[in-house]
């Protein structure tokens, strides 16, 4: 299949990498993972994303960083003992294939496609597709098919690291309602308001707000757009970074994530399909 003009491939560790350079902006997607590393709108030549310098960039692991794609399950909630299934699901793990590639005003479009969708703790029959639209904003859409005969439920997300300059001074805008904070047993606890960070968090925020907005020093840095979401997750693992193999033990202080989410489980119908989608601007 022809590649956009806009795309180029890079080999490296054994696996490939598309490199896409247009009018409007530059960024890197990881072929193992269906993984976007990279995201620079050339307006401004901010790097959006945060990547761990300590990530496996060659298929040995889940990277760490950018956006992996967490499917069809979230975190370790797949109805067995955590560590018997691999946490966030299997396509994070798996090398994806480019199904379509294009370019418009809007930027370069890419579409992958997992190399399977049916394994161990998911056995029904759909199909997975992952879309980036790559230009002024960066636009990211995960949709599943259910091609079977019967219903099955399933959780999802785009965890995105985003960049900051310094997470103490970072803040969040646009989060609303009641959050379940895994920290403390799951307490269910109020949106904090100036939204600012002092220590790790790890919350599931259970009002679907459409827009989040990153902040540093109290001026604009990133807007963050969801669809097709019952939650937004947040999470900063402050000084536990240092238990991270694959993280800097002061890697925390640059990044942040406001993920995307279905954590509430999504039932699909035969014949259906459910988009999630993020935008970066």
């Amino acid at each position: 299949m022809p590649i956009a003009n806009t795309i180029s491939i890079e080999e490296s560790g054994g696996v490939s990498f598309l490199l896409i350079d247009n009018p409007l902006c530059s960024a890197k997607i990881s072929l193992y993972g269906g993984h976007l590393l990279s995201y620079v709108p050339k307006s401004d030549g901010r790097e959006r994303l945060w990547l761990s310098p300590m990530a496996y960039l060659n298929g040995e692991r889940p990277i760490r960083g950018g956006v992996p794609v967490c499917w069809p399950w979230f975190s370790d909630n797949h109805g067995k003992q955590k560590g018997e299934l691999p946490s966030h699901g299997y396509l994070r793990t798996q090398t994806w294939k480019v199904t379509e590639s294009d370019e418009s005003e809007k930027g370069t479009r890419v579409v992958l496609s997992p190399t399977f969708t049916r394994g161990t703790g998911f056995e029904y029959d759909c199909s997975v597709q992952l879309e980036f639209v790559l230009g002024d904003v960066c636009s990211i859409t995960l949709r599943t098919s259910n091609t079977g005969v019967v219903a099955f439920t399933f959780n999802c997300a785009l965890h995105t690291y985003f960049n900051v300059p310094n997470i103490d001074k970072a803040s969040l805008l646009g989060l609303t309602g009641d959050y379940k904070d895994k920290t403390d047993n799951w307490a269910v606890k109020p949106t904090p308001s100036p939204y600012r960070f002092s220590g790790e968090t790890d919350r599931i925020h259970l009002s679907p707000c459409p827009r989040v907005s990153i902040l540093d020093n109290d001026e604009f840095l990133t807007d963050v757009e969801s669809r097709g979401h019952d939650s937004i997750v947040v999470w900063n693992p402050w000084h536990g970074a240092a238990s991270i193999g694959d993280m800097d033990a002061f890697g925390y202080k640059h990044m942040v994530c406001v993920e995307t989410a279905y954590t509430g489980g999504k039932e699909l119908q035969p014949g259906e399909t459910h988009s999630l989608t993020q935008i970066i601007g």
